[in-house]
């Protein structure tokens, strides 16, 4: 990952809203999980599970550089 990003993963469901599951984003505007999922237009009815270098998080969870999202 590049410098101020972070790695978002899609799974199951989630995996309609990006053609591929993992991507790469820039942390430019993003503070929490919550803006991540914002700013792709998934609805956070879809989400389940979070989790934020593999522990278990809120959508109000700060995101910080090189961090790797994870959304069941």
């Amino acid at each position: 990952m590049g410098n101020g990003s972070i790695e978002m993963r899609l799974y199951a469901s989630l995996q309609k809203w990006k053609p591929s599951p993992v991507a790469t984003y820039r942390l430019v505007g993003i503070s929490t999980v919550r803006d991540l999922v914002r700013k792709h237009g998934i609805p956070e009815w879809e989400i389940a599970i979070v989790t934020v270098n593999g522990r278990r998080e809120q959508l109000e969870s700060a995101l910080t550089l090189g961090d790797t999202g994870r959304k069941l």
